[in-house]
């Protein structure tokens, strides 16, 4: 059995001509970063002109996924990633074919990353596990606005659906959203400049929060952070799609002063951080600790793939497990651990790792002054491989001037950031014949402080 989902007429993406298992599929179009270009928030969204149009493909099937595709132009190779899957891809001109035998995030891409074709197969699911649905998207378009969840809410999105809107919880318990739906986050405009306040939402938004399960569903088009877990316990995130998210702080999954959190299974491609640990300042007391990132596949168009920070006010970062993940595209730092502030990061595992960097990925910029054109283009790259650092500066100025209550909170701590216990282990860059080889770097300047650090089985390897 193979299905293809869509929902209700949606932009088609026209780069790829696709059929699956011999029948033609529809290609949903979604909006992603073009360039690494950035800005700290300005009063008004990131301009088209810095984006492009790419595409995602919804398949469920329990046996083999035949895909054949045509490209609008001609190709002069093609990749299917990640790597690590050795999907074989047979080109010819500019269609292109290739075999799925497993369910898993996948991303074709002809000739460089622009354009790419994001290909999300599932196992069936009836979703039977969480019991009758509370509340019922069905097939179409529903525009939704802002969703308040509430205690025991079962929120399902069912195949074929597209809920124009965004998720908010706050103080509630035992609630699940799931489905194969579309969670499109497009309408909200956001107008501050703080990504904390409950305002903007993102796709979902949660403060103290617990039990929460969601499943399955693809967000799009964030205003901001895309998935915001702040003061919340017993979070699991299985497999939700995260694409098409081009805007200012579109962080795929930031995890704030939380614990008990699993997010497995799961594919995102955010235009800055993918998958962010951190502490803030009315949630300091509380710490971050038993988080588990598992089998995800992550895209980072600026920023870190996998960071704890920037932001660090907690005392502590404890049981922090990083596995079996691939990290197919990178912009500053592909694993990082960025001490902003005093917490203690301890007991923190990154293993069986696999991260690709590409010789064609253009350097950051920041938009200083404000109106300057991106002049990267030509220009190397320096890849960055894993960062353990203390303090770092923004856009030249410390961070705490930017906020009179974080001076505060530091000055309360009486303390600063220590480091110890952290293991890197089996963990692999494929590096692209042309690109410079990713560096490893320590930056803990005093009074912050590291030991007790452990590297085995770092590998890099040509391609």
């Amino acid at each position: 059995m193979i299905r293809v989902l869509a929902g209700p007429l949606p932009d088609i993406f026209s780069d790829w001509t696709v059929t699956v298992n011999g029948t033609p599929a529809r290609v949903e179009m979604c909006r992603v970063s073009a360039l690494p270009f950035n800005t700290p928030w300005k009063g008004h969204q990131r301009p088209l002109s810095q984006t492009e149009e790419g595409g995602f493909l919804r398949i469920v099937a329990d046996e083999t996924v035949h895909v054949r595709a045509t490209h609008c132009r001609p190709l002069s190779r093609a990749t299917v990633r990640p790597l690590s899957k050795n999907v074989t891809v047979k080109v010819q001109r500019n269609e292109v074919s290739f075999s799925l035998p497993q369910a898993g995030q996948y991303v074709l891409e002809g000739n460089d990353e622009h354009g790419a074709l994001h290909v999300f197969v599932e196992r069936p699911s009836d979703f039977s596990q969480y019991g009758k649905p509370t509340r019922v998207f069905g097939r179409g378009l529903h525009n939704a606005g802002k969703i308040e969840l509430h205690s025991g809410d079962r929120i399902f999105l069912e195949e074929g659906a597209r809920v124009k809107g965004v998720l908010f919880g706050k103080g509630v318990k035992n609630v699940s959203v799931f489905g194969y739906g579309v969670l499109d986050g497009g309408d909200e405009v956001r107008t501050s400049p703080d990504c904390y306040d409950e305002s903007p939402n993102g796709c979902l938004k949660l403060y103290e929060c617990e039990n929460v399960r969601v499943e399955g569903v693809t967000f799009v088009d964030s205003a901001v952070w895309v998935c915001n877990l702040f003061a919340c316990t017993d979070v699991e995130l299985n497999r939700i799609k995260i694409v098409g998210h081009w805007k200012y702080n579109c962080d795929g999954i930031d995890i704030v002063n939380s614990s008990r959190v699993t997010v497995r299974d799961s594919f995102i491609r955010a235009f800055d951080d993918a998958i962010t640990l951190k502490g803030i300042v009315p949630y300091r007391a509380l710490p971050v600790q038993d988080i588990t990132v598992e089998n995800c596949v992550l895209w980072c168009g600026w920023g870190r793939t996998l960071e704890i920070g920037l932001e660090t006010l907690a005392k502590e970062y404890n049981r922090i497990f990083f596995t079996d993940c691939d990290l197919i595209h990178n912009s500053a730092v592909a694993i990082d651990i960025q001490c902003g502030d005093y917490a203690e990061i301890h007991k923190v595992t990154y293993k069986n790792l696999r991260v690709e960097f590409q010789k064609d990925t253009l350097p950051e910029q920041m938009e200083d002054p404000i109106g300057c054109a991106y002049t990267g283009y030509g220009k190397p790259y320096a890849p960055v491989f894993i960062k353990i650092c203390s303090y770092e500066y923004l856009l030249g100025a410390p961070f705490e001037e930017y906020d009179a209550a974080l001076v505060a909170a530091r000055k309360e701590a009486g303390r600063s950031a220590y480091v110890h216990d952290v293991v890197f282990e089996d963990i692999t860059a494929y590096v692209e014949e042309g690109c410079p080889t990713p560096s490893v770097i320590t930056d803990m300047r005093l009074p912050n402080t590291m030991s007790n650090i452990t590297m085995k089985n770092l590998h890099v390897i040509k391609i």
